[in-house]
C-alpha cells in the first residue's frame, strides 16, 4: 500500500498534463473515500447506484437505490443530499431475518481550493452531515454523523487520472472517528469507455479494512454515464466483495434556461 500511494504521489508531480482533468463523478462503493470534483456554476447531476455487499457468510446488504444530488452553486461550490434505501440480509438466525429500510439522509458542501492545471493538481474540500432522525425507525441512529474529507486529482496526459483522498466519518453510533484513504486511476480508451481501478480502506479502534475496487463505465457525455462496479475486500476485517450498477444524469441548468427562453 506504501508503495503504491508513493507511485501516485510521484505521478502527481512529475506528470504534465495536455488538458484538465474532465469533469465525470462516479459513484462506488458506499461510504467509502471518493475523489471527485465540484461541478460546474448551475449544474445538477443525479447518481445512482443499485448493488449488494456480502460483509461476512452471514450478513449481507442490497442497496436499491444509493442515489446523491449535486447542484453547482458557482464553479467552485457544489451542494449534495443523499438518501439510501438498503435491505439487510441476516443468516445467522433461524428463520433467516430480513431489515428494510432508510438510512440517514446527508446534506453536503464541496469546495474546489485549488484548480488544476497541467502542473499541479486540484484540491477540493467536502463535508457531509447525515441527520439521525431522517431514516426510518431502524435504520435511525443515535448523533449526528459527519463526514470530512480532502481530495486530490490530476491528470496525466488526456486519457488518465490519478487520484488520492484521505479523510475521517463518525457513524452515528460510536464518538471516535473512523479514517479513510482512497487512491485510484482511470483510463479512458475507445473515446467512451472509462477503466477505474480503486484503493481504498477504513481505519479506526477495529482492525482496518483494506479494499479493491474496479469500475467500467460507459460515457455518454459530462453528464450522462453508465457502469458497473465490482470489488473484494484484502484484508481479514473487510466486507467480502461487492457487485453494483451505477450511473449519473444531468444538465446545466442555465443553458437549459437560455434555450428555452430563446427567440425564435
Amino acid at each position: 500500500m506504501y508503495r503504491f500511494t508513493t507511485l501516485i504521489l510521484l505521478l502527481f508531480i512529475t506528470a504534465h498534463a495536455d488538458a484538465q482533468v474532465k469533469k465525470k463523478i462516479r459513484k462506488g462503493r458506499r461510504n467509502k473515500s471518493e475523489s471527485q470534483f465540484a461541478l460546474s456554476k448551475d449544474d445538477f447531476l443525479a447518481e445512482w447506484e443499485v448493488g449488494h455487499e456480502v460483509l461476512n457468510p452471514q450478513l449481507s446488504t442490497m442497496v436499491y437505490p444509493n442515489a446523491v444530488l449535486h447542484f453547482g452553486l458557482s464553479d467552485r461550490t457544489e451542494i449534495n443530499s443523499e438518501i439510501s434505501l438498503v435491505t439487510a440480509k441476516d443468516k445467522s438466525v433461524t428463520p433467516t431475518k430480513y431489515s428494510t429500510g432508510i438510512e440517514p439522509v446527508a446534506f453536503g458542501i464541496n469546495y474546489l481550493l485549488l484548480k488544476d492545471t497541467d502542473k499541479r493538481p486540484s484540491i477540493m474540500l467536502s463535508a457531509q452531515l447525515a441527520i439521525p432522525f431522517l431514516a426510518t425507525h431502524n435504520y435511525s441512529a443515535d448523533h449526528f454523523a459527519p463526514v470530512l474529507q480532502v481530495n486530490i486529482q490530476q491528470a496525466i496526459k488526456q486519457q488518465a487520472t490519478a487520484g488520492l483522498s484521505a479523510g475521517m466519518f463518525w457513524d452515528g453510533f460510536s464518538t471516535s472517528p473512523t479514517y479513510t484513504y482512497n487512491a485510484q486511476a482511470s483510463y479512458t480508451f475507445l473515446k467512451k469507455w472509462q477503466f477505474t481501478g480503486e484503493c481504498f480502506g477504513f481505519v479506526s479502534q477495529e482492525p482496518p479494512q483494506n479494499n479493491l475496487d474496479a469500475s467500467i463505465d460507459y460515457v455518454i457525455s459530462d453528464y450522462v454515464q453508465f457502469g458497473f462496479t465490482a470489488g473484494m475486500g484484502i484484508s481479514a476485517a473487510a466486507h467480502k466483495n461487492y457487485l453494483a450498477v451505477n450511473g449519473t444524469w444531468g444538465f446545466n441548468g442555465a443553458k437549459k434556461k437560455r434555450r428555452i427562453t430563446a427567440p425564435g
